[in-house]
């Protein structure tokens, strides 16, 4: 009777574990925040990894126009954010005459300058778009 109830313990006690391995998997991926994608439909590759908060500490970001930027008439309109806008609301699909800059576009030449400019950061498809 005792070796049947520490068989028992012992089964509870790895399927617990398992439970918890599978537990703690989920939370880390729900940890990873990825790019808004809605707008694409179909994707060719897995939306982008992006962690807006700790991506903004590591790259001391603290200004939000500094990524959602706001123009105007052709210019750049300094301090004025987009925060609350979706960037496909100005960005579309294809390239329009109020907006020449396809979403596409818009968020590799957002991202990619400035991890050139700054010498950090993911440069290759891969590094962004990574599979779950």
């Amino acid at each position: 009777m005792k070796i049947k109830i520490l068989i028992i313990a012992l089964m509870l006690f790895a399927c617990s574990g398992i439970s918890m391995v599978h537990i703690k998997r989920a939370v880390a991926v729900e940890d990873i925040v990825r790019m808004d994608t809605s707008a694409f439909g179909r994707l060719r590759r897995p939306a982008a990894v992006f962690d807006h908060n700790s991506h903004n500490e590591a790259a001391q970001i603290d200004d939000c126009a500094v990524c959602h930027h706001v123009w105007e008439n052709g210019k750049l309109v300094p301090e004025e954010s987009s925060e609350d806008t979706s960037c496909s609301e100005c960005h579309g699909l294809i390239a329009g005459p109020h907006n020449p800059m396809t979403l596409t576009n818009a968020f590799h030449i957002q991202c990619r300058s400035c991890h050139v400019k700054k010498g950090k950061g993911p440069l290759l498809c891969a590094e962004c778009h990574q599979k779950k």
